[in-house]
């Protein structure tokens, strides 16, 4: 039978990383993705939603033939990091207005917790109030069309207080 540490040599899960492992070159113990990533999915943390907010620049800093066919890519690499948005063939979308979808964490949260009435119903949330003391993530699309005939999207990850106030999350990109 073979042991961990045999098995952790084969099963060698590297990524390539700029100057080596921490600034040494790559070895099979020091490039191991399980070990030194902290997920994106961890959208608490204010680094993983930087990341977020790197991925939407570099997703919409190009031009789109269809921007239904784009909100919808844009959804299936968000739910990657575990995140969804209700987007749909009936959503409409219009040039130049922005567009605001409510993120979910997970598919968002049904059930119920010692502190809830359950005689009220069961609480149903977006999955992000839990974790972020009852602010939700927006994100906001504006779609324009550009010279070429095709459109451009900008978007950005805005952090909307439980009270419905809104503030811009510190990854969020600029809407032009």
């Amino acid at each position: 039978m073979k042991k961990y540490k045999e098995l952790k040599k084969q099963l060698n899960e590297s990524e390539y990383l700029d100057g080596g492992a921490l600034g040494q070159w790559p070895t099979p113990d020091s490039t191991r993705s399980a070990v030194n990533d902290f997920g994106i999915h961890r959208i608490e943390h204010n680094n993983q939603l930087q990341k977020l907010g790197a991925f939407l620049t570099a997703f919409t800093g190009r031009e789109y033939l269809d921007p239904r066919a784009a909100l919808s890519l844009l959804r299936v690499k968000l739910n990657l990091a575990g995140l969804d948005f209700d987007f749909n063939k009936k959503t409409e979308i219009k040039s130049n207005s922005p567009l605001q979808f409510t993120l979910k964490r997970f598919g968002g949260t049904f059930g119920t917790t010692p502190e809830h009435d359950l005689s009220k119903g069961f609480k149903v949330t977006d999955g992000v109030e839990d974790i972020l003391g009852g602010d939700h993530l927006v994100l906001v699309v504006m779609i324009t069309e550009a010279e070429s005939g095709l459109f451009k999207m900008n978007a950005k990850i805005v952090r909307q207080s439980g009270k419905g106030e809104q503030g811009e999350a510190e990854s969020s990109n600029e809407i032009k």
